[in-house]
């Protein structure tokens, strides 16, 4: 049967050791990538614990300062907001704290698509 689909077709069945080496190879680098690219991540989930983003509301007089790994760390209230109502001063925390962690959420993903870029970019069909 080989010898008809040589004849027939003019290639030997017998030389797919190629494509399986190249595959072979393929897996070998993605597996790479994707060990440096989880340790890359991992650092980068130290490094954000480490970095700050603030957000105001009520034109400043309510800060709210948050890591990138998205803890509230410090919340700044002015003396001049000690004779409002307590509900206009719980909404400026809450609008400060959403914002906060709004701008968290958005560095975490801009760092975490540089990194995926970084390693993916690199393999075959992955990239732009």
């Amino acid at each position: 049967m080989a010898k008809k689909m040589k004849s027939l077709g003019g290639r030997s069945l017998s030389k797919k050791s190629g494509s399986k080496n190249n595959m072979s190879k393929m897996l070998e680098e993605a597996q790479k990538a994707q060990i440096l690219m989880e340790e890359e991540m991992n650092k980068l989930d130290e490094e954000l614990s480490n970095v700050e983003v603030e957000a105001t509301s009520g034109g400043g007089f309510v800060k709210v300062i948050a890591t990138g790994d998205m803890r509230i760390k410090d919340i700044q209230i002015s003396q001049e907001l000690e004779d409002e109502d307590m509900d206009t001063l719980k909404d400026l925390i809450i609008a400060a704290t959403n914002e906060a962690i709004q701008k968290a959420v958005e560095l975490k993903e801009e760092k975490t698509n540089e990194i995926s870029q970084k390693y993916l970019g690199t393999l075959p069909n992955f990239g732009a």
